[in-house]
C-alpha cells in the first residue's frame, strides 16, 4: 500500500505552486440524465451527462513570496478573468502515481484575518474542458 503524507500534494498554476496552502481539494462530479419511462417498474434509470470538476485551495497569506503564486496573483487572475493551468498533484510523483490537470476559472477568492490569528485565503477553480489525468 502507497499511502502517503496530505502534505505532499499542491496545487499548480502555470507549473508554479500556489503559495502558503494548507489544504487543497480536488472535486470531481458527474450529472446524470433521467430516463424514466412508464415501463420502467417504478425504478428510476439514468444515463451518464456531463462531467465537471473545482479545486479548491486555502492557505495562510504571504504577499512577498515571489516564488510562488500568491494571493495578490490569484487576484489579478479572477480580475483579468485569465484562463488558468491548473494541475492537482504531489510535487514529485512516484511510479503508478496520478495528477491531475485541466484549464480553470476563478469563481471565488477570499482572505480574511482574525484578532491574534494568522491572515488566511481560499480559492475555487472550476474547470473548463477536458480534465486529464496522468500517471507516472
Amino acid at each position: 500500500m502507497a499511502i502517503f503524507n496530505g502534505t505532499d500534494l499542491g496545487v499548480y498554476s502555470d507549473q508554479v505552486l500556489i503559495a502558503a496552502a494548507t489544504d487543497v481539494t480536488l472535486t470531481l462530479n458527474a450529472e446524470t440524465i433521467d430516463i424514466t419511462t412508464k415501463d420502467s417498474s417504478a425504478f428510476r434509470e439514468l444515463l451518464p451527462g456531463l462531467r465537471s470538476g473545482s479545486i479548491s485551495v486555502s492557505g495562510l497569506i504571504d504577499y512577498v513570496d515571489a516564488s510562488n503564486k500568491d494571493f495578490m496573483d490569484l487576484y489579478t487572475a479572477w480580475e483579468t478573468r485569465a484562463v488558468l493551468a491548473l494541475k492537482f498533484s504531489r510535487s514529485s510523483l512516484a511510479t503508478g502515481e496520478a495528477s491531475f490537470s485541466a484549464n480553470a476559472f476563478i469563481t471565488s477568492l477570499e482572505q480574511s484575518g482574525g484578532t491574534e490569528d494568522t491572515a488566511t485565503y481560499s480559492a475555487t477553480f472550476e474547470l473548463t474542458g477536458t480534465i486529464d489525468e496522468t500517471v507516472a
